[in-house]
């Protein structure tokens, strides 16, 4: 890794709002009698996402007479897998769903589950996007293809005008690429956005290969075997669910961060941003639909996602409580803070950047 990437360095707070915040949350929690790790209510929420998960799969695998209804099944199986591995993975990864750290090593597994590589996650999600959220060439969840232009700054490409348009359709194979390319990739990748990666684990790539294997064997094979549908026909039903899951996960991910009024604060020479750590995640963070029960329960609280920044080792259950906190003290202290009313809205407002970033092009970083 150069040393751009290692000095990047944010400057003291300049105000007391994130001391304020802090003893506010600290006092909602001593308050309450409670700890911030999942509490009993989480604990049954995890028991029962596992618990429809493997449901759906059992029905899949005896109540499908057709090709139709396998196709449906497969669908919600996409479908509930991304809210399995919101509400759990997710969690786990930020030490959040459990006090103990192993049960939280255990529960970050689910991303395997799934058919994704639990290891790579966490140093993209943890290592790269909470450490460096909205800067360019270190948050990995942002940037990730060329394909795609987020960052005003970025380099221009003449299909970026329409991006807007086709961007759509390359949203609907985000599983299915994380699943099949980008988790080998970032074996190779000695830096994964500003998360060093030069040391990876033989036992990591044992274990990838091995729960891949493991997956596709119980989503493709079984029911092949068991269900005695064609290859082709298993295999067209795997795609759907990689398509549910895909548009599923990105609604949720293009929702917080990457709007039309987004921001993208740059370091200066030495490395150093233009605003303190809390500042940094107000300006880079966006809720969405935080007033839908129905909307934080699914997506494991990711709607409340500006306090999520402000305090990741915080279990999603106490999101709700804890954003009517935040609202208040950045008013208080006249800190802008962000928020969709619906979920559509803040999709909506993804696109509109999207055009904007594919025909605003600065001459200075065009592609010849």
């Amino acid at each position: 890794m150069s040393d751009a990437f290692a000095r990047i360095t944010f400057p003291p707070e300049r105000d007391e709002f994130y001391a304020d915040l802090r003893k506010e949350v600290s006092a909602h929690f001593k308050n309450a009698g409670h700890t911030h790790y999942g509490n009993r209510q989480m604990h049954v929420k995890v028991a029962v996402m596992f618990a429809v998960y493997f449901g759906l799969y059992a029905c899949m695998l005896s109540a499908s007479p057709s090709v139709e209804m396998l196709l449906v099944w497969y669908a919600m199986i996409g479908v509930w897998g991304v809210f399995l591995g919101l509400n759990v993975g997710h969690d786990a990864a930020h030490f959040a769903l459990f006090k103990s750290r192993k049960w939280n090593k255990v529960f970050l597994h689910v991303f395997d589950l799934l058919g994704t590589n639990s290891f790579n996650w966490k140093n993209r999600h943890v290592g790269a996007h909470h450490l460096f959220p909205n800067i360019m060439d270190h948050d990995s969840d942002i940037q990730q293809s060329d394909v795609v232009k987020i960052f005003p700054k970025d380099k221009h490409r003449s299909i970026h005008k329409v991006q807007w348009l086709y961007m759509p359709v390359v949203y609907m194979i985000y599983i299915f690429r994380w699943v099949v390319y980008r988790d080998f990739k970032d074996i190779f990748s000695s830096r994964i956005g500003g998360f060093d990666n030069r040391q990876y684990p033989v036992r990591e790539i044992v274990k990838m290969v091995v729960f891949k294997l493991v997956y596709l064997g119980y989503i493709v094979v079984v029911p092949k075997l068991v269900l005695g549908f064609s290859w082709g026909q298993v295999l067209w039903a795997f795609v759907l669910l990689t398509v549910f899951a895909s548009l599923t996960i990105t609604m949720v991910l293009l929702s917080t961060h990457v709007g039309e009024h987004a921001n993208f604060p740059e370091p200066d020479a030495d490395g150093v941003m233009p605003h303190s750590w809390s500042h940094h995640h107000m300006l880079t963070a966006g809720d969405f639909a935080t007033e839908s029960t129905l909307v934080t329960h699914l997506f494991g609280g990711f709607n409340h996602h500006v306090i999520h920044h402000l305090f990741q080792h915080i279990c999603h259950i106490h999101y709700p409580a804890l954003t009517k906190i935040l609202i208040r003290v950045a008013a208080k202290h006249g800190v802008e803070y962000r928020s969709e009313k619906h979920m559509f809205s803040a999709m909506y407002s993804h696109f509109k950047l999207l055009y904007n970033n594919g025909n605003h092009m600065n001459p200075e970083l065009a592609q010849p």
